[in-house]
């Protein structure tokens, strides 16, 4: 395709092994009444496969230069929208008033601002396989207790089920990244009721500010929090006054949240 070369300012690797790419597309389970949103056309890798399953694609590419060469590609497919946009910044029901499936191969540097609009339109779409950062995959698949575990992985599990379905080298882009990548399945999910949920991100974040103290030291910040009120908040919740972050789960920092929230 004219006019495809990655561009630097767009951290483009485009997808060239058309394998892989089938095997991302077949985690959507597509069927000829299923509609998926891609995230960056690229060169129309996967937007070719998932045409060719008669599913209907609308594909979203920031890149003006890549539009022309992507309108004749799919000239002949009548079950494709090219749509240049950025895609962090649209509406998905201003394309589609139904639920949709969600696919793609993401730079590193719009991982965090995609899992937020992700959660923002949540109830929007049923599935989302998205290629991330090797790394970042491994922090948003972790527990409580791991080094990985931050609060990227506690938000985001917070209303996703989500798998690590397959590794992918550096030699199936092009040019080829200085690292791997994992491809995740996203399914929304509502696992847990958090009442205050400004509250409850204020907590995490202050609780992962310096990893290294302890949460009795992160959280003193909170002005109504002194040291010992903390001590015996944890205590109750069977923790020691040693307690780090990464050793709470999600359920300890909702419990954590619930009793700190009538002290405010």
């Amino acid at each position: 395709m004219s006019g495809s070369r990655p561009k630097k300012r767009f951290s483009q690797n485009f997808l060239a092994d058309k394998n892989i790419a089938a095997k991302i597309v077949s985690y959507l389970d597509l069927k000829k009444s299923d509609t998926v949103f891609e995230i960056g056309s690229g060169r129309g890798t996967l937007t070719q496969i998932i045409a060719e399953s008669a599913a209907k694609v609308i594909s979203f590419e920031i890149d003006i230069n890549l539009i022309e060469p992507l309108l004749i590609k799919f000239k002949d497919d009548k079950n494709v929208d090219i749509i240049n946009a950025d895609f962090l910044e649209i509406n998905p029901t201003a394309y589609f008033s139904g639920k949709f499936k969600l696919i793609g191969n993401i730079p590193y540097d719009i991982t965090s601002p995609l899992l937020d609009w992700m959660t923002t339109y949540r109830d929007k779409f049923t599935i989302a396989v998205i290629t991330v950062q090797k790394e970042m995959a491994d922090r948003l698949c972790s527990d409580y207790g791991s080094k990985d575990w931050a609060p990227v992985s506690i938000f985001t599990q917070c209303f996703f089920d989500i798998k690590k379905l397959f590794i992918i080298p550096p030699k199936a882009f092009y040019p080829p990244p200085k690292i791997y990548s994992t491809v995740l399945s996203f399914t929304p999910r509502e696992k847990y009721k958090i009442e205050d949920w400004q509250l409850f991100e204020k907590i995490v974040r202050l609780a992962f500010k310096h990893r290294r103290k302890y949460l009795t030291n992160n959280l003193s910040e909170i002005p109504e929090l002194d040291k010992r009120r903390l001590e015996i908040i944890l205590s109750n919740m069977s923790l020691d006054k040693k307690t780090r972050a990464e050793q709470l789960s999600i359920d300890n920092y909702i419990t954590l949240s619930k009793a700190i929230a009538p002290l405010k």
